[in-house]
């Protein structure tokens, strides 16, 4: 028996986060630095976890959250492209108060495709293939720590979470991805399973 756990951070806030500028694949900006103490605190609830790699989505704002994560400690990083964004298409890097109407109906059909973007399948079918490849390059026992990002981690909860298939709708929906939040999914014989959704690190409980 093979079993993998995984510990997926949502990168940190950034200017467009701040800025409320819609934030998809194509566009990526710096972290603000008040986002740190959050990362940081993220930090201190997985220092008693020891990783044995990290992946990172190619956007930088991944990169310098991992480097937060990572502070003090020697754990080799890569990159893996799967693990990008939700491709919004022609109104990523767009202000959302001018876009409310276009991202909110997008959105709500899971499926950007109309204004140039990805649809949720597509991204679904990312995470499958991300997730595979990184069970893949790992051990029996290791913990890994993925950082990425929020609309993403939507379509993990659709493809890993145990509930039916209307929950998972509705929860991937709702849910609150809070920046520099942490979720837990565990792989056992490569079936993966969402044991904890994101949350922020003063409710974290590691994995028994």
């Amino acid at each position: 028996m093979k079993k993998v756990t995984f510990y997926y951070v949502r990168h940190g806030r950034t200017e467009f986060n701040r800025d409320k500028i819609i934030q998809g694949g194509r566009v990526d900006s710096p972290l603000v630095s008040e986002s740190v103490p959050a990362i940081e605190r993220s930090a201190k609830a997985l220092s008693q976890i020891e990783f044995a790699r990290c992946y990172v989505s190619p956007l930088n704002r991944t990169h310098q959250t991992a480097e937060v994560l990572l502070a003090g400690r020697n754990v080799e990083t890569r990159v893996n492209a799967n693990l990008r964004e939700f491709d919004f298409g022609d109104i990523d890097g767009k202000p959302y108060k001018d876009n409310r109407g276009t991202f909110t109906r997008c959105f709500l059909r899971q499926d950007f495709s109309s204004v140039g973007g990805e649809s949720g399948k597509e991204v679904r079918e990312r995470v499958r293939r991300a997730f595979k490849k990184m069970y893949k390059e790992s051990a029996d026992g290791d913990n890994i720590l993925v950082v990425g990002h929020g609309a993403y981690l939507r379509y993990v909860v659709l493809e890993f979470a145990k509930m039916s298939g209307f929950s998972r709708r509705l929860v991937s929906t709702t849910m609150r991805v809070p920046n520099a939040g942490i979720a837990t999914i565990v792989a056992t014989d490569g079936e993966f399973e969402l044991v904890c959704m994101p949350v922020k690190a003063e409710k974290f409980r590691p994995v028994n």
